[in-house]
């Protein structure tokens, strides 16, 4: 093999050169995750969320976050998913959202708030802003990591269809974000300022 690399240098070179970028890429890519702090903020974020003027919504609110029900029937009720990402870990916990067992009926007609109770949620202070006190920003859709060649190049494509915790480079995929119909799916509730 080696000589038959040594008569045609034009072939080794053709093997070895995607080979040789292949593994500088990889170098690269990491070194954010070197030079960047980890998040130091959990955040929370709904996945299946859908911005109509009926169904759940959830909203913060003087610092809390705010589930209600408007104007919707229970046969075609969308209820979001909502999820806590914990940074210290890279845990995911499930936020449930129950409704009240006896909805009045007159719910469907008028766009009147009904109030959700949701235990995981209480207590918590929430900051709605897009950018963590940390700096990290969520992004999700079709959202790049970096606005450069290099990050276009290194970035890869599963990572834009997914929420993601980006800063200075480094990207945290969150879980349970991908496979998404609708980019809008997966929205930022808020980071979690006091437990």
């Amino acid at each position: 093999m080696k000589a038959f690399l040594r008569e045609n240098p034009a072939i080794g070179f053709g093997l070895g050169l995607p080979l040789l970028l292949a593994i500088v890429f990889l170098v690269i890519s990491g070194i954010p995750a070197l030079f960047v702090d980890p998040p130091k903020y959990d955040v929370i974020y709904a996945t299946g969320y859908h911005s109509y003027q009926e169904g759940v919504q959830v909203a913060v609110v003087g610092g809390q976050v705010q589930v209600t029900l408007r104007g919707a029937s229970q046969s075609n009720l969308q209820v979001p998913r909502l999820w806590r990402y914990f940074a210290a870990s890279g845990a995911v916990q499930e936020i449930a959202i129950t409704l009240p067992p006896n909805l009045p009926t007159e719910v469907a007609a008028t766009l009147a708030a009904i109030p959700i109770e949701v235990a995981d949620l209480e207590g918590l202070s929430v900051d709605p802003a897009s950018i963590a006190p940390d700096g990290y920003e969520f992004r999700s859709g079709g959202d790049r990591s970096s606005g450069n060649i290099v990050g276009e190049l290194l970035v890869s494509s599963r990572y834009r269809h997914h929420a993601q915790l980006v800063k200075d480079g480094r990207a945290i995929r969150l879980p349970n974000t991908g496979n998404a119909y609708y980019n809008q799916q997966t929205r930022l509730i808020g980071w979690v300022i006091e437990p």
